[in-house]
């Protein structure tokens, strides 16, 4: 039986991974190739699977946690699943932001699984405005570079919205850190999967080098074991303006992301997916097939989830404080 192409695709938390892989689905049915999916994410919702499910996708969810750590079983199981129901002709594992690929990488090259499945390549997405930021914690600083040194192709994300001298020295900084990778710049001209993997063998192997290669001195507990999450059902139609301020009163250092779907009191019969990194937000209308339930997901390392949690029930109930708790900054 031939071994299942297996393409891993990783990055920081909203680099835009997502966005990418539903260009990827855009492009397959020209291509004649069946795109199959696993994605983790590190919240209790899968938000992001909401976004890509359309009828006739091959989808499983790994949920709860990051897949570098979650049981070896999930992931093997999950990918057992999709090869046993026959449905795709490749395979995208899109990981939680905070997932190490060395890990992800030994589970994917697992013996059990090695006679099912072959890794056809790492795919880092990179932020442009977000890498190298002097703000950036040193774990999540470590967490971004294994990212880029395990790539074989890195795409360089939002290369729209920051200058060209800032996208060169990002550039130059990923290939001091991986000079084999190719780099492609989004949103421009990005070519498709196919193309994209163009001169990257039909089963890469791994550097064992440089899979021992990180300091001592940068041997720590995984950058996950540092993040909260909180996944809040919204119960009813939001009032449009308080929900953007509470957005916009996000720490980004203490809610780094946020994501989610709601419903506004003026239109309550439309649904609105929202997306926030690093206190970056848009809201626009969901016009995807499925219709999920509302919900608000907060991931973030100095995440106080009490106190978020009744922020959220006071933009929705309204109370005592109802200023402070909707707009107030975390401190």
């Amino acid at each position: 039986m031939e071994r299942l192409p297996v393409i891993l695709l990783t990055g920081f938390l909203g680099s835009g991974k997502t966005t990418l892989l539903l260009r990827w689905l855009s492009d397959a049915p020209a291509t004649g190739r069946r795109l199959g999916v696993i994605m983790n994410e590190f919240g209790e919702d899968s938000v992001d699977s909401q976004l890509i499910r359309q009828p006739g996708l091959a989808l499983e969810q790994v949920s709860g946690g990051c897949v570098c750590c979650a049981p070896d079983n999930d992931l093997a199981n999950a990918v057992e699943r999709m090869v046993e129901a026959g449905g795709c002709d490749d395979l995208v594992l899109e990981t939680s932001g905070l997932a190490d690929p060395d890990n992800v990488i030994d589970l994917l090259t697992d013996p059990d699984l090695l006679p099912r499945v072959r890794l056809q390549a790492v795919v880092t997405v990179i932020d442009a405005r977000w890498h190298g930021d002097p703000a950036m914690d040193p774990a999540e600083r470590i967490l971004a570079r294994r990212q880029v040194q395990f790539a074989h192709v890195v795409c360089l994300s939002k290369c729209d919205l920051v200058d060209g001298a800032r996208v060169a020295a990002v550039e130059a900084e990923i290939r001091g850190m991986n000079p084999s990778a190719r780099i492609v710049r989004l949103p421009f001209g990005l070519p498709d999967l196919a193309a994209l993997l163009q001169g990257v063998a039909a089963e890469v192997e791994v550097d064992a080098e440089l899979r021992d290669s990180e300091p001592e001195s940068e041997t720590q507990p995984h950058l996950h074991q540092q993040y909260h999450s909180l996944t809040w059902r919204v119960p009813v139609a939001l009032d449009r303006s308080r929900f953007e301020a509470y957005l916009s009163g996000l720490n980004p250092r203490q809610v780094v992301r946020a994501k989610g779907f709601v419903r506004f009191q003026r239109q309550p019969e439309s649904l609105y997916v929202f997306q926030s990194v690093f206190g970056h937000a848009f809201i626009e209308e969901f016009r995807g097939p499925a219709k999920p339930d509302p919900v608000v997901v907060l991931i973030g390392p100095g995440l106080d989830v009490d106190l978020q949690r009744e922020r959220l029930r006071t933009l929705a109930f309204g109370g005592p404080g109802r200023s402070v708790a909707v707009a107030g900054t975390l401190s």
